[in-house]
């Protein structure tokens, strides 16, 4: 019994915080959908997958000729260098 308590002192000191969901594996998997996370294009459904330095993130993302889908946060996608970037990429793992 005192060594599990050890243990859960030991994490409560460490400051060890619960892992975003975009790294837990418990989460969703991202399905190449519109601002899921990506790596390459293969990834992606419409293999198209795009960095976005300046926001720190990766995500599959689609032409903006006609307008950008919503993201996550219900706001239309902005139109950057000919392709849809969201405020923020789905909430899933690759």
């Amino acid at each position: 019994m005192r060594s599990l308590a050890f243990a859960f002192w030991l994490m409560a000191c460490a400051g060890d915080s619960p892992p975003a969901v975009d790294a837990n594996p418990a989460g969703p998997r991202c399905a190449g959908a519109t601002y899921d996370l990506c790596i390459e294009e293969h990834d992606c459904t419409n293999m198209t997958c795009k960095s976005f330095e300046a926001q720190n993130f990766v995500v599959c993302t689609e032409p903006c000729g006609t307008g950008c889908p919503a993201d996550k946060t219900g706001a239309p996608g902005v139109c950057d260098n000919g392709v849809c970037r969201p405020s923020a990429p789905n909430m899933c793992h690759l």
